[in-house]
C-alpha cells in the first residue's frame, strides 16, 4: 500500500511540474532560441547536474550493464530526443494548453498497446477512465463548440511527440524496471544530448548569441521541468506501471491551462474547464480501482 501511494504521489508531482514546461519553452523561444538549441542547452545543464548529483549521492548507481546502457541509449536517442524535439516545435505553432493536450493523447496509445500486445486485463473502470480522459482532452480543444482553428503542422508535431512519449513509457517499464530512476534519466538524457549535438553543434554557447534571459529559462526547464519530474516519472512507472502513470499524467493538461492563463494570458473556456474536471475524474477512477485490487491482495 505504501509503495502504491508513493507511485501516485510521484506521478502527480511529475505531471504538475511537466505542466509548467510550456510557458518556459514559449519564453525561451521569445529570446531567439529555436527548439533544438533550447533543448541542447537545457540538456547540457541537466546532464551535468544529474551526473554530479549521482556521484555525490551514490556513484554506484551509475554502474550499469552493457545491456542496460544499450537500452538507455535507445530510450534517450530515439524516445526522448524525438519526443522533446516535436514537443518543443509544437509550441512554436500552438497555445501551451493545446500542445499539452496533444501530448496526452499518448495514454490512448499506451492503452491500445497494453491490451493488444501486452495482453493486459481490461475491465469497465479502465475503459471508463480512458474514455473520460479522452473526452476531457477533446473538450480542452473546443472542438464541440466549433472553435477549432489550429496549425496543421503544429498538430502533427504534437501528435508525434505523443507517439514517442508512449514509446518511452512502455520501453522503460519493459526494459529498465530494475534500474535506478536517476540513472535512467541521466544516461538517457546524455544520449539524447549527443544526438542533438551531432545534428546541430551548439555554436551559440561560444558566439555569445544566447541571452542571459534565455539561459535562465533553459536552467528552469532543466531542473524544474526535466530532472525532477522525469526522475519521478520513471520512479512512478516502477511502482504502478506505465498505464496508470499515463492516465494520472493527464494532470498536465489542467496545469498547463492554469499556468498559461496566468503567465501568458492565454484564454480558458468553460468547455476546457469541463475537460479538466473529466481528466481529474479519470484519475480518481484508476486510483479507486488500484485501491480495491490492493485490498483484495492483502
Amino acid at each position: 500500500m505504501i509503495t502504491l501511494k508513493k507511485g501516485y504521489i510521484y506521478s502527480i508531482v511529475s505531471a504538475v511540474l511537466f505542466g509548467t514546461a510550456g510557458i518556459f519553452v514559449k519564453l525561451g523561444h521569445n529570446t531567439g532560441l529555436d527548439s533544438v538549441s533550447l533543448l541542447t542547452v537545457q540538456y547540457i545543464i541537466a546532464v551535468s547536474l544529474m551526473f554530479l548529483t549521482a556521484v555525490l549521492k551514490d556513484r554506484k548507481k551509475l554502474q550499469v550493464t552493457k545491456k542496460q546502457l544499450l537500452n538507455m541509449a535507445v530510450l534517450g536517442g530515439v524516445g526522448n530526443t524525438f519526443m522533446t524535439i516535436f514537443y518543443y516545435m509544437a509550441f512554436e505553432y500552438l497555445p501551451v494548453a493545446m500542445v499539452t493536450m496533444l501530448l496526452f493523447t499518448y495514454p490512448i496509445m499506451v492503452f491500445i498497446y497494453s491490451v493488444v500486445f501486452g495482453k493486459q486485463n481490461i475491465n469497465r473502470k479502465k475503459i471508463m477512465a480512458i474514455a473520460a480522459a479522452f473526452l476531457g482532452c477533446v473538450l480542452t480543444l473546443n472542438i464541440l463548440s466549433g472553435g477549432f482553428q489550429y496549425s496543421i503542422k503544429g498538430l502533427i508535431f504534437g501528435l508525434l511527440s505523443a507517439v514517442f512519449y508512449a514509446f518511452m513509457n512502455l520501453y522503460t517499464e519493459k526494459k529498465l524496471d530494475n534500474v535506478d530512476s536517476l540513472s535512467i534519466n541521466a544516461y538517457s538524457t546524455l544520449f539524447s544530448l549527443l544526438i542533438l549535438i551531432l545534428y546541430k553543434p551548439p555554436k551559440i554557447l561560444f558566439t555569445g548569441e544566447i541571452k542571459l534571459e534565455g539561459l535562465l529559462y533553459t536552467t528552469i526547464l532543466a531542473i524544474i521541468c526535466e530532472i525532477i519530474p522525469l526522475t519521478l516519472l520513471y520512479e512512478a512507472i516502477y511502482h504502478i506501471g506505465a498505464l496508470k502513470v499515463s492516465i494520472i499524467s493527464n494532470l498536465e493538461i489542467p496545469t498547463s491551462i492554469i499556468v498559461s492563463f496566468i503567465f501568458l494570458k492565454e484564454g480558458v473556456s468553460v468547455t476546457q474547464i469541463l475537460g479538466a474536471v473529466l481528466i481529474f475524474y479519470a484519475i480518481h477512477l484508476v486510483r479507486q480501482e488500484e485501491t480495491m485490487v490492493s485490498k483484495k491482495a492483502s
